[in-house]
């Protein structure tokens, strides 16, 4: 007989409300959606009477959501006057020890914020639980907007009147709560990445939390954070591009500029959807230091061997390789796209003109996702075409948010088990402008490393 899996999730909020304007939709997401669900309350108001009527307010908030009074703690802590420390921490674990609670995932406030009270509460809740992904949300009161950095974003539109229900019970809170700021706050986040009401997200995850961040997965509605986060975290990504190398005579209407047009692609989206620095730097593969980023950085290791020193004379030797670019020398007249596990050689398409000149009209890139060899906490991504078109298409499938989310049902990221990544073909038909990823093509790197 097998058990099913009930992950649990505990909300920590220092004062009835925060957690409905902070997070009430995604706390009825996942009760809605069978995860269990608790709430904890660090504080209580010092005057009795308030404190009475806040207990009971938080109580009518919590049923709005989806969650019973017997899944949530109040733990009593001095309002105004919360501190972490070896007490606070203690009882805090002996409360919820007590009380059988043992979280998969813990919600809590951002460390960004003006109000004392919140920030402690983010520094009990990560002291508290070690080897926990903690969820860090803002409460729009007292946000440090230019320090929030959320990286999660769980769209929680359909539980929209659950959460006006659950502000709507915290009577003594109607002229602080304010409904048009906290709507405004999540569209800011939502619409640019083509959500309606995302929750947005901070992501710590403290040391022996990682076989829980599928969980996480789970719930972000972001592709391109989805895709990004789990490879390089709040790290710098370097791109190291191609250099055009010399022919005695162009074959073809050159398309280098699409290489160029497919990092500035990546580097655009970036800069819209990353909440804080663009992590995204450029530098030539014939650049001093480029050698010595390989071994230290996230890399995207742009253009094929033919042009790319670094894919040359590293990626092209990697154990598990299953594609790379080939070529005939001196004159790289036959590029292709050569399959080492069939012996299949893919090539362009090309039409001649009436002066004789040929031009690429369909273009194939490889696109590699996989643990960087040379520091196995960092990762490498391929993006190189048999010409700058199928580099486009590589980059162009990991900004768009629809290849992103086709990505992501075929790969595991981070890639897990004896797995250390993926290979996949894309296709680039230039008079259209249309890329297509080759799901059939598809395959998992394995490697000792």
């Amino acid at each position: 007989m097998t058990t099913s899996f009930l992950p649990c999730a505990l909300f920590v909020a220092c004062h009835p409300d925060d957690i409905e304007i902070g997070t009430g939709g995604t706390v009825a997401r996942l009760a809605a959606t069978g995860w269990n669900v608790w709430i904890c309350i660090l504080t209580n108001e010092r005057n009795t009477d308030v404190a009475a009527q806040r207990k009971t307010e938080a109580i009518a908030g919590a049923a709005a959501l989806g969650v019973v009074e017997e899944q949530m703690i109040f733990s009593g802590f001095p309002d105004g006057d919360l501190i972490c420390n070896a007490e606070t921490v203690g009882t805090l674990r002996k409360i919820l020890h007590e009380r059988n609670c043992e979280p998969d995932i813990v919600f809590t406030h951002t460390k960004a914020d003006s109000h004392n009270d919140h920030r402690a509460a983010n520094e009990i809740t990560m002291s508290t639980f070690r080897k926990k992904p903690i969820l860090s949300y803002a409460v729009v009161n007292s946000l440090m907007l230019s320090e929030f950095s959320p990286k999660i974003f769980i769209e929680t539109i359909p539980y929209h009147d659950q959460k006006i229900r659950a502000l709507q019970a915290h009577t003594t809170q109607a002229m602080r709560i304010d409904y048009g700021a906290i709507e405004r706050r999540i569209k800011a986040y939502s619409e640019p990445l083509g959500l309606q009401e995302a929750e947005p997200f901070e992501l710590s995850v403290q040391e022996g939390a990682e076989d829980m961040l599928f969980l996480v997965q789970s719930l972000n509605d972001c592709p391109f954070h989805n895709f990004w986060y789990p490879l390089i975290s709040n790290q710098m990504l370097t791109v190291i591009h191609s250099v055009p190398v010399p022919r005695r005579k162009e074959q073809w209407v050159s398309t280098a500029n699409k290489e160029q047009e497919g990092i500035q692609r990546l580097f655009q989206m970036f800069a819209q959807l990353w909440s804080d620095r663009n992590p995204v730097e450029n530098y030539r593969s014939d650049a001093a230091n480029a050698e010595k980023m390989l071994w230290n950085s996230n890399i995207i290791l742009s253009g094929s061997a033919a042009s790319n020193g670094l894919t040359r004379h590293y990626f092209n030797h990697f154990e598990g390789i299953r594609y790379v670019i080939d070529y005939t020398m001196p004159d790289y007249r036959d590029i292709v796209v050569y399959d080492r596990l069939t012996g299949q050689k893919s090539r362009s398409v090309y039409e001649e003109d009436e002066f004789g000149e040929r031009s690429v009209v369909q273009d194939i890139g490889i696109l590699t996702i996989m643990v960087n060899p040379m520091r196995q906490t960092r990762y490498i991504i391929g993006c190189m075409g048999i010409h700058g078109g199928g580099t486009l298409a590589c980059f162009e499938a990991i900004s768009n948010r629809e290849f992103l989310k086709q990505l992501s049902s075929m790969m595991a990221l981070p890639p897990r088990g004896n797995c250390v990544g993926y290979q996949v073909l894309v296709d680039y038909r230039i008079h259209n402008n249309t890329v297509t990823i080759r799901e059939e093509s598809l395959h998992a790197i394995t490697a000792n490393i």
